[in-house]
């Protein structure tokens, strides 16, 4: 056994390991989230970390990742950096930006648990049976989660006064097993120990979010008696330790579709031992409690217009209301959007480019925090390549301008070392857009546009009925309306009709903790939705080859 430090929120954790492991698996005993898109597979170059002592040489394959100047400061890959004897691991700052603020519509207080107190005891009930006795100050709060692929969003409330006291956003640390719910699934696939790994990584997180909330708010955790979950289809499985696999191989049928209560305590989410989970019902395998919850803040599940709902992550998962009722579809877009994937891409952390623009001649970025440019993320590649659209730096087909093509904005044009054209946003810092971004771009637009076409077309409407277009989630509150209809991510829609609403999901679950109208909604939302199966949709084929396009026709709104 070798001995070592790993320096966690701030913390150094004394930890020993196997010599020989690599830097990403000791990690992920420890429960720290790290980037690892790929999932370990040393193909993505993502797991960086400030590395020393000793441990193994970089390999000609790590340093195909890693320029000298990050080599000499320490930084290394962690899926590829063995530990040899002593070490030290300090993980990059990735203080990711995370949406909780949100929208939702008004309705009647009544929460999963209520009071009624005496001079001597307090007496909670689950809708009219008791279901607990305390003392007579005993608290009643809640607490509703948001679980993201990429991020966790919690909230804590009091369920006897409806006020949210505090609200909390974190890296979902099984990130460090993929990108995705299909490379989580594939690892539990080959490994099903992990699933108890994956499962107790996140619970153990958002018990530690609910901890620090309750410090912040003076509250003793043991009063937090309830919490509703909701998360795409796999997520929520994972957290209530459910083998998910059966959804990732033909026919991709879910073992579970929600709508129940599980024990808290023992998932490990909550440490009163009589502590419930509900966890939000799921429209299928690849639509999830989230976007019912999020239909549900928007008002959506009870909307005679015609609305279409978005909510942008690895998978594209759509809704439509019309006055017929819901319909569903999810969209394999995969994780360009979130950075993975990208030559330069990163998440939305601090020096990640966010927005990107023309002005005066000159193409110009933002950054997050305003710190200096380290890579791109998802909003800020949705905004390059609309400009990059617009300056004529990129055609229809998705081939980019060579130098000598791009007018007035060659200088933004360089090679790589293949000695094809790239798109550099930075060269000093060599942050650049490469044809392989700009592919992977065409096959996640593409496939959340042509979603949403289908949709439109199996309940007979068409796009110029619309009435609004919500747009949900932590990835769609930072976009903008014209870069996302400039490249075609969605049908053409005129941009005065999108409606940017925040965490929805989160908004959501809060509501069905607290309230009477959207708990009773989650009974019926199922009942009164189709769910179209994109895989087995020829109309949806044909429109996603269409939407590999940046043509004109996306330039036209409706």
């Amino acid at each position: 056994m070798i001995e070592g430090i790993i320096r966690i929120k701030g913390k150094r954790h004394f930890v020993q390991a196997q010599k020989g492991v690599t830097a990403l698996s000791l990690f992920r005993e420890t429960g720290g989230a790290i980037y690892a898109p790929c999932g370990g597979n040393g193909t993505c170059g993502k797991c960086r970390m400030y590395i020393k002592g000793d441990v193994s040489e970089p390999d000609e394959r790590e340093r195909s990742f890693l320029s000298p100047r990050e080599l000499e400061s320490g930084i290394r890959l962690a899926c590829m950096c063995r530990l040899l004897g002593d070490f030290e691991i300090v993980p990059m700052d990735e203080a990711m930006r995370i949406q909780t603020s949100s929208k939702c519509v008004s309705y009647t207080p009544s929460p999963i648990l209520r009071t009624k107190r005496t001079e001597n005891e307090t007496v909670f009930y689950r809708d009219r049976a008791e279901f607990c006795r305390a003392s007579a100050d005993a608290g009643n709060l809640g607490l509703a989660v948001d679980l993201g692929t990429t991020t966790v969003a919690a909230y804590l409330c009091d369920m006897d006064s409806g006020e949210i006291l505090s609200a909390r956003g974190f890296k979902n640390p099984q990130s460090a097993y993929g990108a995705d719910v299909i490379s989580r699934m594939d690892k539990i696939m080959k490994d099903e120990s992990l699933l108890a790994v994956q499962q107790k990584l996140v619970c153990s997180a958002i018990r530690e979010a609910a901890q620090a909330m309750c410090e912040e708010k003076s509250v003793e955790i043991l009063n937090v008696r309830a919490a509703v979950i909701c998360g795409n289809t796999v997520m929520q499985h994972v957290a209530a330790g459910i083998n998910p696999v059966s959804i990732s191989v033909a026919p991709f049928t879910a073992p579970t579709l929600f709508g129940e209560e599980y024990d808290a305590h023992a998932l490990g989410l909550l440490p009163n031992e009589k502590a419930i989970a509900y966890f939000a019902p799921c429209f299928a395998s690849y639509v999830g409690g989230d976007i019912a919850c999020g239909m549900i803040a928007t008002g959506l599940d009870v909307c005679r217009e015609r609305v279409l709902f978005v909510d942008v992550g690895t998978n594209g998962e759509i809704g439509l209301s019309t006055e017929k009722g819901l319909y569903f579809c999810s969209a394999a877009a995969g994780p360009a959007f979130e950075g993975a994937h990208i030559a330069c891409g990163m998440a939305g952390i601090s020096g990640a480019i966010s927005k990107v623009s023309v002005r005066d001649g000159e193409i110009t970025y933002e950054t997050v925090d305003g710190a200096p440019a380290v890579g791109i993320c998802g909003s800020g590649i949705v905004d390059a390549v609309a400009v990059m659209l617009d300056t004529g730096l990129l055609d229809e087909t998705g081939l980019i301008a060579e130098s000598d093509e791009a007018g007035t904005f060659a200088s933004y044009i360089g090679e790589d070392e293949d000695g094809n054209p790239v798109f550099f946003l930075d060269k000093k810092r060599n942050i650049y857009i490469c044809a392989k971004d700009i592919r992977e771009i065409q096959l996640a637009k593409a496939a959340v546009c042509a979603g949403a076409l289908t949709l439109l077309h199996e309940s007979g409407i068409d796009a110029q009925s619309v009435s609004r277009v919500v747009i949900a989630g932590g990835f769609g509150s930072h976009l903008r309306a014209e870069s996302v209809r400039r490249i075609g991510l969605l049908p053409p829609i005129a941009v005065e009709k999108y409606e940017f609403v925040g965490n929805a999901a989160g908004a959501g679950a809060v509501a069905v903790l607290l309230g009477e109208e959207p708990r009773a909604s989650t009974g019926t939302i199922c009942e009164k939705s189709e769910y179209t199966e994109l895989s087995k949709s020829s109309y949806f084929m044909e429109k996603y080859i269409e939407e590999m396009m940046f043509s004109e026709e996306n330039g036209e709104e409706i």
